[in-house]
């Protein structure tokens, strides 16, 4: 049970339907004030849509229309996404009593901007309640498991599956630009620029693209063979534009949303650095499977998302002071002064997505979940 199901997401899917033929996969739509949408190509058989009702203002509690379809399918688990605003949650563990399946909650673990503190927080000890009661619990990243565990009394149904793209596909189409090369590339992608950075994801506050912006214009006053790309939509889009404009950038530009994953992997191939200042997911995997290393900044302990647990300061990117402009445009500019760093910074963000970020980890995840849950 998805609350959406983005295009990032089906690659895992289908996967998991792979190993799981008899998986059924049921999401609703997004929010009508939410830039993330579904994916437009899931006419499947496995794909079932399910009407959200969304309940405030911010999309945030919602109650999907799936119940009628639990009736007639009689599933023997459930694994459905979990938030405390989840309202399906609370239903679907009542009707476990009546329709006897197992419950595996998929969850990120705690609230990442406050960490997770059910001794004092209240939505933490309906997450911890529900994180004890279910069957199992799949957390996107070791941290999230690590941070439930020390509140916990029951853990051996704790698992984790490393929260990740289809790096497969990703990897294919390293290989097919790998033939092509990136100067013809450029050349495809109208990048005339010597030296490009690139920014990818939805345009919210917490990406803190207006802090790239700053920093790029520093390492732009100081060399004019620079360009930076933003591609992606979102609520801080006309906030950002302006800001181009007063600090009189010449070489940006807004691309708006390209899903087209062989074209974002081109701008994400073609770059010396993804640049994400703010809250860090799997933005770096994305990046990373291009081999093109990433430069965000230190933060604090639970600020990021999963993403940081990939990045190895000064080994496949960089992690700058928080909020030091300078520091982050030294370390852009440092990439494109030293190949021999840039080489290596590449390679080892490559190798990186290679050896820990795989689709076959997530499942694999998964799998041992299930089978484990099967067994009770």
């Amino acid at each position: 049970m998805q609350r959406i199901l983005p295009h990032y997401r089906k690659g895992f899917f289908k996967k998991l339907h792979a190993a799981f033929p008899e998986t059924k996969i049921f999401y609703g739509q997004p929010f009508k004030k939410e830039s993330l949408k579904n994916d437009d190509n899931l006419n499947n058989k496995y794909f079932i849509p399910a009407n959200n009702i969304y309940m405030d203002k911010r999309g945030k509690i919602f109650l999907s229309a799936i119940y009628s379809k639990l009736l007639l399918y009689k599933p023997g688990i459930v694994i459905s996404g979990f938030s405390v605003t989840n309202l399906n949650i609370y239903f679907i563990f009542i009707l476990k009593y009546f329709i006897k399946y197992k419950i595996i909650l998929w969850s990120f673990g705690y609230d990442p901007h406050k960490g997770f503190h059910p001794e004092t927080n209240f939505l933490d000890k309906i997450r911890l309640f529900f994180y004890q009661r279910a069957d199992a619990v799949i957390f996107y990243w070791d941290k999230g498991k690590e941070s439930v565990e020390i509140f916990s009394k029951k853990k051996d149904h704790y698992f984790v599956a490393p929260n990740t793209l289809d790096t497969s596909r990703q990897f294919d189409l390293k290989n097919k630009f790998d033939t092509v090369g990136r100067d013809i590339l450029k050349k495809e992608l109208g990048v005339s620029v010597k030296y490009h950075f690139i920014y990818i994801g939805r345009l919210l506050e917490d990406k803190q693209i207006d802090v790239l912006l700053r920093s790029y214009s520093i390492l732009e006053s100081t060399d004019s063979d620079c360009g930076l790309s933003i591609i992606g939509e979102g609520p801080m889009k006309n906030i950002l534009q302006k800001l181009s404009s007063e600090l009189k950038l010449k070489n940006i530009c807004f691309h708006g949303e390209i899903l087209d994953e062989e074209i974002t992997g081109k701008w994400i191939y073609i770059s010396h650095a993804f640049v994400m200042p703010g809250r860090l997911g799997l933005s770096v995997v994305h990046s990373f499977c291009f081999g093109t290393p990433v430069i965000s900044q230190n933060k604090t302990k639970y600020f990021h998302g999963e993403g940081i647990g990939y990045m190895k300061d000064g080994i496949n990117g960089f992690l700058t002071e928080n909020g030091n402009i300078n520091e982050l445009a030294d370390k852009m500019n440092e990439i494109i002064s030293d190949p021999e760093l840039s080489g290596r910074l590449r390679h080892n963000a490559f190798m990186t997505a290679k050896n820990e970020c795989s689709i076959e980890s997530m499942v694999n995840g998964f799998s041992d979940t299930i089978n484990f849950v099967r067994k009770i």
